[in-house]
């Protein structure tokens, strides 16, 4: 049998990652909750389920063939911003969204498909991130650059309120609060994506950082990459 613990872990994120994901786009209902496409959590785990399961299968194939158990990865520059911006949806719903929910609201904080798309696939990323991703190039960790993916996010939903209707329960054409231009004005918007940006690219450089001391541990194999 050609399997690491690093694929075992992956397709047990990958399990939970598209669990969640199901349970939120009502796909075990019978139905598609095309509505739920607006939101960058939903989008995140998405781009997050389909890059990992990749991983997975390449991982496999590569493993049967060359009879050897065998890991594939990304470079370490797309698993940082891959990681990064999972780890935005776990942060900000946690800490920026959860806590403005009143106790009262219709929606459950804590159901199955909340946990695992906001804080499961989140933390299992970033342990995949300090256990297992291939960072031995540290040279080629760019967090200045993982920004590219919340900041094309944004520009997405500013096309979408131009373009479309109220969000289907918010009463808003944005799907965040912090960046809904309608209710804060444009400066007040642009302020919170600034702020927003230079706090994930210190965090970037804080995983940058974890990476260069867990590289002592980790099992290298450069021609791995993707």
């Amino acid at each position: 049998m050609y399997i690491t613990i690093k694929n075992i872990f992956r397709l047990v994120l990958v399990i939970g990652c598209g669990w969640g994901i199901a349970l939120l786009l009502g796909l075990f209902e019978g139905r598609f909750e095309v509505g739920q496409l607006v939101f960058y959590t939903v989008l995140s785990n998405l781009l997050i389920f389909f890059a990992y399961l990749f991983l997975v299968i390449k991982s496999l194939i590569d493993s049967v063939s060359l009879k050897r158990a065998w890991s594939a990865d990304f470079s370490p520059n797309v698993m940082g911003a891959l990681t990064l911006m999972i780890v935005i949806t776990g942060l900000i719903y946690n800490f920026v969204l959860v806590p403005t929910i009143p106790d009262t609201a219709e929606y459950a904080v804590n159901n199955l498909s909340d946990i695992l798309v906001h804080t499961f696939t989140p933390i299992m990323v970033f342990v995949d991130w300090v256990l297992f991703a291939n960072t031995s190039d540290t040279k080629k960790i760019k967090p200045w650059t993982w920004a590219i993916l919340p900041l094309i996010y944004w520009l997405f939903t500013i096309i979408r309120a131009q373009i479309g209707g109220p969000i289907m329960g918010f009463g808003s054409y944005y799907p965040y609060f912090f960046i809904d231009a309608d209710q804060l004005g444009w400066g007040r918007v642009i302020l919170n994506v600034l702020i927003l940006v230079v706090v994930f690219i210190l965090f970037g450089y804080l995983m940058k950082l974890i990476a260069w001391v867990t590289n002592g541990f980790k099992p290298f194999t450069k021609r791995n990459l993707l």
